[in-house]
Formats: C-alpha cells, sequence, structure tokens
C-alpha cells in the first residue's frame, strides 16, 4: 500500500509510471478506455470492483476505510481506489487545441481536459502546468485524459504543427471568439492569477476575449477556455477548412 500512496506527489507518479485513479467513475473510464489498471483497492464487499478486477487481471486488494482513507486524497472517499499505468505524452493531435499553459491550479487542469474532450478538441500542457495526472486533476476532468489523450509541449512552436495558428486567452482587449476565421487553432489558456505571460501572447497570431456585457471583471481561467472550445466545436470554423 505505501508504494501506492507515494502517488499522490508528483515524484512519486514520476518515478513510478503510474496514478491513482479515486473512486468507481474514474475506474470505469480507464477500464472502456482500455487503460493498464494494475491494482484496485477496494471495500470488502465491494462486489463492483472485484468483478472490474477480474475483467482487466488487476490485483484486486482488500482495504477497510482506514485504508482507503490513507489512499485518497478526498475527505470522504468513495470505494475503489486503482492504480493505472500512465500513458506516455500522445502527439498532438490535427485539428483544434486546447492548451493550458503555466495553469498551476489542479482543478483548473482538470476541467480545461473535461472540457477539451467534451467539445472534440485536443488538449495539450504547457510549462509550468499542474501534473495532467495529479489526483484533483484527475477528479476535475472526469476521465478526460481517456478520451482525448494529453500531450506536452515546451514551446509555441511545438503547436503550429499542421499550419494551426495560435490564440492567447486575454482579460480584456482581444477579439470575441466568434470572430475567430476558420482553420486549426490552438487556445492558450493561461494561470487564474497572472493571465498568460506578456511574450506569450505577443507571439501568438490572435488574443481572444469572452464577451462580459454583464459587467464582471473576469472569468474563472476554465470557464473561458470552455467557453472558447464551445465555440470551436459549433460555430462554424472547422479545423480543416
Amino acid at each position: 500500500m505505501q508504494e501506492a500512496v507515494r502517488l499522490q506527489e508528483a515524484r512519486g507518479r514520476a518515478e513510478a509510471g503510474r496514478a491513482l485513479l479515486e473512486g468507481p467513475h474514474l475506474l470505469v473510464e480507464a477500464l472502456a478506455a482500455g487503460a493498464g489498471v494494475v491494482e484496485i483497492f477496494a471495500l470488502v464487499g465491494d462486489t463492483t470492483a472485484a468483478e472490474a478486477a477480474r475483467s482487466c487481471g488487476a490485483d484486486l486488494i482488500p482495504v477497510d476505510r482506514r485504508g482507503l482513507r490513507r489512499l485518497a486524497t478526498t475527505e470522504h472517499p468513495q470505494s475503489p481506489v486503482s492504480v493505472v499505468a500512465v500513458p506516455p505524452p500522445t502527439a498532438l493531435p490535427a485539428g483544434h487545441l486546447l492548451v493550458a499553459w503555466g495553469v498551476g491550479d489542479p482543478g483548473n487542469v482538470g476541467t480545461l481536459i473535461r472540457c477539451a474532450a467534451a467539445f472534440g478538441l485536443g488538449f495539450a500542457a504547457g510549462p509550468e502546468t499542474a501534473d495532467p495526472w495529479a489526483p484533483k486533476v484527475l477528479r476535475a476532468a472526469a476521465g478526460g485524459q481517456f478520451r482525448t489523450g494529453v500531450a506536452r509541449v515546451g514551446g509555441l512552436a511545438e503547436l503550429r504543427a499542421g499550419g494551426r495558428r495560435l490564440a492567447a486567452t486575454v482579460a480584456r482587449g482581444g477579439m470575441p471568439p466568434a470572430a475567430l476565421p476558420a482553420g486549426p487553432v490552438a487556445v492558450l489558456v493561461g494561470d487564474e492569477a497572472r493571465g498568460l505571460p506578456a511574450g506569450v501572447v505577443a507571439d501568438c497570431d490572435f488574443s481572444l476575449t469572452v464577451p462580459m456585457p454583464g459587467g464582471a471583471e473576469s472569468l474563472n481561467a476554465a470557464v473561458a477556455g470552455a467557453i472558447v472550445a464551445y465555440e470551436l466545436a459549433v460555430g462554424g470554423r472547422a479545423a480543416g477548412d
């Protein structure tokens, strides 16, 4: 169990190449995607977890409530907590991308991944972004990692592959997402407090600001990313045009 507990920390995940899935929903998502689930820690009597272990060949390890709380990072965890092999970063897919660039908040990163998966976009994690396989990110993404994949990028040039143009989300002064031209776009979302670095914004092809007729000063980073992702998905700007 101690090796599994170490997966709560980034160093432990990096060394083991594994991550923790808390609760039944994430386990279902992982199994549906054919992910490598290797261990399932479950309360005695959790027949659903036992069946899942049989179906994928994972080790089923019975635990009590105390053991479950030790493994999980939530106050009231659900059985089971599973250990999954972290897949290698995916190659950047063609088409539109949602990019977390320096987003440190795990909840925002997870929500961006969930939005990318929901609207059919690829997802990429840029420099200084929270680990996409951290427990809180996985919970917020609701299994999105298994539906869209997670690419990692270290510079803007990588995002331009395939003729993709770059759009920086900014709190004010940008054009509305509805004005984006057709063609593949990588939408960069910055940290909640600091936003995108000025140099990154300057190197992008477009700056985007979500119109807020209600007068709010700004939007949550993940909410802004979700609105732009929706606009790309349904607004007629096909990635291949």
